[in-house]
């Protein structure tokens, strides 16, 4: 987790936003491979010290720990180890996302490693997720009806059950949503049997002319669902939505609507 300024807050960033952990199988198949890697000329080192082959046990022997300073310096530089390539996954320190480098031993004593699937998740390493934007032409403010008293009229958020809801300013969506003191907002409990929707997991945003999207650091990520393709947000980065875009919120969706 890393924290920076916004709005005058600071706000936590999850770096490890959509990584998903590595399952068991896939811890078990990694650490046979690579103690495969160490003990089986260790134990043919053994064999040959028995057999009086004293010259090639040693050989055996230091072939072992060759082996294993190599797949100790792979997992504190990289992450990876041959046992890991071949389970699809990499172990980083918690706090920053990246190889433990020299505080391998320290982190693994402390429980701050953590193996991610890189096939059902985002490569913890990889590049941060870049900015979404839409085409300049998506983006025309939008025409709005203002009535005779002056105010303009909402904006609608239909959510996937068919329910619409009103956009009047700020909406914070959520399991169990809870609008901040210095952000106030109207908030809606989004039900969500699965628990893939975060407590505080999406703020939506309209000015009378631009509809916005903030994710609120979740853990299953919004993304804008455009062209059948979709497009995971940065935490906390303020993304403008034109009329109709549909997001995906945890496994739960929505459509933004900013138009009569």
């Amino acid at each position: 987790m890393t924290s920076h300024a916004q709005a005058g807050r600071t706000v936590t960033v999850d770096v490890l936003v959509l990584t998903a952990s590595a399952r068991p199988g896939q811890h078990v198949a990694a650490l046979a491979i690579d103690a495969a890697i160490v003990l089986i000329p260790g134990l043919a080192a053994v064999v040959a010290f028995v057999a009086g082959a004293t010259a090639f046990g040693w050989m055996l022997a230091a072939g072992a720990a060759v082996a294993a300073i190599a797949l100790t310096v792979a997992l504190a530089r990289t992450g990876r180890t041959p046992g890991r390539l071949a389970a699809g996954t990499r172990t980083v320190a918690l706090e920053s996302a990246a190889p433990a480098g020299r505080r391998l031993l320290a982190d693994a004593l402390t429980g701050r490693l953590r193996t991610f699937d890189l096939v059902r998740g985002r490569d913890p390493i990889s590049a941060a997720l870049a900015p979404y934007s839409f085409p300049p032409e998506a983006l025309a403010p939008a025409k709005t009806t203002v009535p005779h008293y002056g105010f303009t009229r909402p904006a609608v958020v239909e959510l996937d059950t068919g329910e619409r809801l009103q956009l009047a300013a700020s909406l914070i969506l959520g399991r169990d949503p809870v609008a901040p003191a210095d952000a106030p907002a109207a908030v809606h409990r989004w039900s969500d049997l699965s628990r893939t929707l975060s407590k505080s997991h999406a703020r939506l945003e309209w000015d009378g002319q631009q509809a916005w999207v903030v994710d609120l650091g979740s853990t299953n990520g919004t993304a804008v669902v455009r062209a059948g393709a979709e497009h995971p947000l940065i935490p906390f980065q303020r993304t403008p939505l034109p009329d109709g875009t549909r997001l995906r919120l945890g496994d739960r969706h929505l459509t933004v609507r900013t138009t009569s």
